[in-house]
């Protein structure tokens, strides 16, 4: 990916197609996740929402609405920050921070922090 926004849209269009493999591609490979979902606090690799997507139905497949914004980006020099809201996703609206490095000349992401709201 050549830019964060990007990256992010094609963590977007891999979520809701349910392709991990894609959705694999844009984190870096010690990337870490952490953040609040119904309720429950979550810390560590992304191995857990890979398997979430993995395992269940995409928006996609369901026709259920899934909405990606990106509603802040800021890029300094080789890292970026950007938040993405999501509406839908099982059921649920989340707010993403990631955090994002040039590494090689593509844009992955190291870290994302969510809530549901």
């Amino acid at each position: 990916m050549n830019t964060p926004t990007e990256t992010i849209n094609g963590y977007i269009e891999a979520t809701r197609s349910r392709d991990v493999d894609k959705l694999q591609s844009v984190f870096a490979p010690d990337a870490l996740m952490s953040g609040f979902f119904e309720g429950e606090f979550y810390s560590g690799s992304p191995d857990i929402f890979f398997e979430e997507v993995r395992d269940n139905p995409s928006p996609a497949e369901t026709g259920n609405e899934y909405v990606g914004e990106i509603t802040y980006e800021e890029v300094v020099g080789s890292t970026a920050q950007i938040t993405m809201k999501e509406k839908g996703y099982l059921g649920a609206d989340i707010t993403n921070f990631f955090h994002l490095a040039n590494i090689n000349g593509t844009w992955l992401i190291l870290s994302k922090t969510y809530t549901d709201i």
